[in-house]
């Protein structure tokens, strides 16, 4: 994902707001990638704990391949730490999985209305969806039309059940450096790829709100702790 702006120079990307929710779901994981403890990311942790998902960090310690983190080009890395960390749960089929960046995210809402929105998706996989193509603007041509919404992939934010998310990654071979949305996007533009594991886009921003593209500013608080 590249960098976005929101009143500062930060890249948010936000769970679409809903009521709040207490209760802890058990067959939902949230997990991330964060090889320092940025401020972002803590920022992160603090609405996740305040909206009560379980979180696992994957890469901490771990030297980024990238300039710039985690939020920056490349994120092979991400699919690398992500593929490692579903073997154990490749055959869990009752698990959902929310991928996220950390430390350009912050939660909006609980995980009984993610859980919610995700399962009127009707798909395995969804991801979120950005205004514009990136990185391989060649590929425009190749993504379906929408009659609204946003058009394009954005890997900064996906859900779906373990063995699909588990498929979806499964041929990833390339290098940290690569770029992880390059990869997810070639997947979801192969027709029978996309029908075998059945991914969609969330094009109208019913779990995902990704502010790239956006072209005024605005107002937004967490009503998170200090």
């Amino acid at each position: 994902m590249r960098s976005l702006l929101l009143l500062a120079p930060l890249a948010w990307l936000l769970l679409v707001q809903a009521k709040d929710d207490a209760k802890l779901e058990d067959n939902l994981l949230v997990l991330t990638v964060a090889t320092k403890e940025t401020e972002g990311f803590r920022r992160f942790k603090r609405s996740a704990q305040f909206f009560n998902y379980k979180i696992q960090s994957l890469g901490l310690g771990e030297d980024w391949s990238v300039d710039g983190g985690p939020a920056a080009a490349g994120g092979g890395q991400k699919v690398r730490l992500l593929k490692k960390a579903l073997e154990k749960h490749a055959d869990k089929e009752d698990l959902v999985i929310l991928f996220v960046d950390s430390y350009d995210v912050v939660f909006a809402s609980g995980p009984r209305e993610l859980l919610k929105k995700f399962q009127q998706a009707k798909s395995q996989v969804v991801f979120s969806a950005e205004e514009h193509i990136y990185p391989d603007r060649r590929l425009e041509a190749k993504y379906p039309t929408v009659p609204d919404g946003k058009r394009f992939l954005g890997s900064g934010g996906f859900i779906g059940y373990a063995p699909s998310l588990s498929k979806l990654v499964a041929e990833w071979e390339g290098q940290d450096s690569d770029s992880d949305q390059l990869f997810y996007t070639k997947i979801f533009l192969n027709p029978e790829k996309r029908e075998q594991i059945n991914i969609s886009l969330d094009h109208r921003c019913r779990i995902f709100q990704n502010l790239d593209g956006a072209l005024a500013g605005g107002d937004f608080a967490t009503g998170l702790p200090d």
